[in-house]
């Protein structure tokens, strides 16, 4: 809850804009802020030190004086180059009580004043720092708050992660003090991590307290790499943290250098005044960064779909007397299905059909590999479970043990219809002829699972007319929103009904009645369907 003005107003000085102008014993000063037991003034040549003075200025056609004395006068250290002659003296008031009821009358009006400012710039901040969710363009709209209300140099806003016990901030690449200073952007950053605890700011968000460093050269938290990096001299430092309407520090702000005087009970009082709208701000940005991530995620999955679409070879159309036809469903953008038609030495067709445990990308990248490997030792190595035995090894190197795959390889020769092959705990293809569904059943377990699996080869002669359907598990263990599954009956049936077909409608067909018995429920595995027809 905000203290009343009043109670504010008793100890605390009130920064004269525009400065008003006096005499102390007859020399000209600029009053930069008043309260009831003191002033700071501005003057040329030093005032010396003294016990006993007066204070003369005009406030609204009234004369004021007050007994005061010269506390301390320096040369202003801001000043000191450019006109080396402008001090600064601090006046304490003699006799506080001694305040006619003119001076205290001026001090609640300009203390009502500068409430009323106080105010406004909070309206101002806060339109400010919610007018972008860019992290940078945040950044440069608090800083420009601070350098504005604070009177600071220099600034870096952390984002907390918590997740990570770290806080991390963007910093620009050519880095230099003033570039800091500015928040400028439209320059290579770098986003640098720290963990919780170290460094000012690692501290602030590991305790949730703040630090104020009048000398920050004397603080051993304090870092001085960036200074010696860039020439940058940092002499105070404000950090906070910034908190949301839990109460959770959700980021950190550092402030260097304030100008005039030093930082102080304002200065937190007003950047706890806006805490909440730089908390809500940050959430927004934070949120906008994974919308971003996830916008980036999904673009390169679907450009992953579409290289993997293109790894999917197109149906041979010059076999002999034989038609092959092929679908490939993934329920996620990229999955772990595979089938590819190799051509091998005498005419031969290579017929593969694989599922690698697992979806999504990890799956996607073994299934390529598999591809990869299968297209060039396929066609160098005519015994088959020698070439299983090959894909068996270079799975488990690359996942040990962790992925594996069922697979399905066949050599098919086209003049005769035989077809020898290797099932490597693949779901059996059913060969559909009039005296029903034949089985093409395991002759080892998957592939990735052991180093030195050993493999079976088996054979079966495909007559004229029949259809051959190979398939993937996404077909038998598709399930309806009650979650039964489709099953290997119904799969079964449906094959027999869907071999009347032509063939190159049959995967369709398939595919829309286990959709259909899917009713709308979230499909959970890749489905993929390879046909062939002989004669």
């Amino acid at each position: 809850m905000t203290e009343p003005i009043q109670e504010r107003r008793h100890g605390e000085r009130v920064v004269l804009s525009p400065p008003l102008t006096g005499r102390i014993e007859g020399a000209a000063v600029t009053m930069v802020d008043l309260g009831i037991h003191g002033a700071r003034v501005r003057h040329e040549g030093e005032i010396p030190a003294s016990d006993t003075s007066r204070l003369s200025f005009e406030w609204d056609g009234d004369e004021i004086t007050l007994d005061c004395h010269v506390v301390r006068s320096d040369v202003h250290p801001d000043l000191e180059a450019a006109a080396p002659n402008i001090f600064e003296s601090g006046v304490q008031f003699t006799h506080p009580e001694q305040g006619t009821s003119r001076f205290r009358r001026m001090l609640e009006v300009l203390a009502e004043r500068e409430e009323i400012e106080h105010l406004k710039t909070l309206v101002e901040a806060s339109k400010l720092i919610n007018s972008s969710i860019e992290p940078d363009a945040l950044f440069a709209s608090i800083l420009t708050v601070a350098r504005k209300e604070l009177g600071v140099e220099a600034g870096s806003l952390y984002f907390v992660d918590n997740e990570r016990q770290e806080i991390w901030v963007k910093t620009a690449d050519n880095t230099a003090g003033r570039e800091l200073a500015a928040g400028s952007s439209g320059v290579a950053t770098t986003t640098i991590r720290l963990p919780f605890g170290r460094g000012l700011a690692g501290t602030v968000a590991a305790t949730g307290r703040e630090i104020i460093l009048h000398d920050a050269y004397a603080d051993p938290r304090f870092d001085r790499s960036f200074d010696q990096r860039t020439g940058f001299r940092t002499r105070s430092v404000l950090c906070v943290p910034i908190r949301n309407k839990e109460s959770k520090v959700v980021g950190v702000l550092q402030l260097l250098n304030k100008t005039q005087g030093s930082f102080g009970e304002k200065d937190l009082r007003f950047l706890a005044a806006i805490s909440d709208h730089m908390a809500i701000a940050m959430e927004n940005a934070r949120l906008h960064l994974e919308l971003v991530e996830k916008d980036r995620m999904e673009r390169e999955l679907q450009l992953g779909r579409e290289i993997q679409s293109r790894l999917f070879p197109s149906s041979p159309s010059d076999i002999f007397e034989t038609t092959v036809v092929a679908m490939c469903h993934p329920c996620y953008e990229v999955g772990g299905d595979y089938y590819d038609f190799i051509e091998l030495p005498n005419g031969d067709l290579g017929l593969a059909i694989g599922d690698v445990s697992g979806k999504g990308v990890a799956a996607a990248l073994i299934m390529s590999s598999v591809q990869a490997a299968l297209r060039v030792a396929s066609p160098i190595e005519p015994d088959l479970p020698k070439l299983v035995a090959r894909l068996n090894a270079l799975l488990y190197r690359m996942a040990r043990g962790r992925k594996y795959a069922t697979f399905f390889f066949g050599r098919y020769d086209p003049r005769t219809g035989e077809l020898h092959y290797v099932n490597a705990g693949h779901n059996p293809p059913f060969l559909c002829t009039p005296d029903g569904l034949k089985p093409l059943d395991s002759t080892g377990r998957p592939i990735g699972i052991l180093p030195d699996s050993s493999f079976e080869e088996a054979s079966v002669v495909i007559p004229q007319g029949a259809t051959l359907f190979f398939y993937t598990d996404g077909l038998n263990e598709a399930a309806d929103p009650e979650e039964e599954e489709f099953g290997m009956e119904r799969l079964m049936q449906l094959i027999r009904e869907a071999s009347v077909f032509a063939i190159d409608e049959i995967p369709a067909r398939v595919i829309e009645a286990i959709t259909a018995f899917e009713r709308g429920a979230h499909a959970t595995d890749d489905k993929t369907l390879v046909v062939l027809r002989r004669g």
